[in-house]
C-alpha cells in the first residue's frame, strides 16, 4: 500500500523542479536553463574507478550549478538552495529549519560573468540587480566559493 505521505513528498517534489523553471522565466528577464544542461553525478558505490574529470568539464559543471543556484534565488526556492549549500551536506551545521535565512533580498537579472577553479574551489562572479528597501533595484556584483564534494559542487556556506 502506498503511504499517502510519500505520494505528497515526491508531488511536491515534481511541482519544485517543475515550477523553478517555469517561475524563473515569468519573474527574471534571464531565460530558464536549458533542458539538455547535464550535471555531474556523484560516484557510484559500486567501487567502480571512474575517469577524473577534466578541468573544463569540471568548470562546466561549476557553472551549471551556479546557474541553477541563483536561478532558485531568484525563484525564491529555499529548498533547491538548501540542497545545494555545503553546510547542509551530512554533518553540516545548516539545519532544514533555519534554511528560510538562504532567502536574503529578492535578485532579478542575474548573469554568471565568470567561473574559475582555484586551489580546488570554485570561484563564480555573478552580477545582477537586487532589491533594497526604499532605493529600489540595485546592481550588484559579488564573488562566491564553491566546493566539491563527492564529485559534486556546492555553495560554500557562511555562519
Amino acid at each position: 500500500m502506498l503511504n499517502p505521505c510519500r505520494i505528497c513528498q515526491l508531488v511536491l517534489l515534481i511541482a519544485g523542479f517543475v515550477g523553478t523553471g517555469a517561475v524563473l522565466a515569468e519573474k527574471a528577464d534571464t531565460p530558464a536553463p536549458s533542458a539538455n544542461q547535464v550535471e555531474v553525478t556523484p560516484p557510484t558505490s559500486s567501487g567502480a574507478s571512474q575517469p577524473a574529470a577534466t578541468s573544463e568539464e569540471l568548470k562546466t559543471a561549476l557553472r551549471q550549478r551556479v546557474e541553477r543556484y541563483w536561478a532558485a534565488r531568484q525563484a525564491r526556492d529555499v529548498r533547491t538552495m538548501y540542497e545545494m549549500e555545503s553546510a547542509a551536506q551530512p554533518g553540516g551545521w545548516l539545519k532544514l529549519e533555519n534554511a528560510m535565512s538562504l532567502q536574503g533580498l529578492p535578485v532579478r537579472k542575474v548573469r554568471v560573468d565568470a567561473v574559475n577553479i582555484e586551489a580546488g574551489q570554485g570561484k563564480a562572479r555573478i552580477s545582477g540587480e537586487v532589491l533594497i528597501g526604499t532605493m529600489g533595484w540595485v546592481p550588484q556584483t559579488l564573488e562566491q566559493t564553491w566546493v566539491l564534494i563527492d564529485g559534486q559542487w556546492y555553495h560554500k556556506s557562511q555562519r
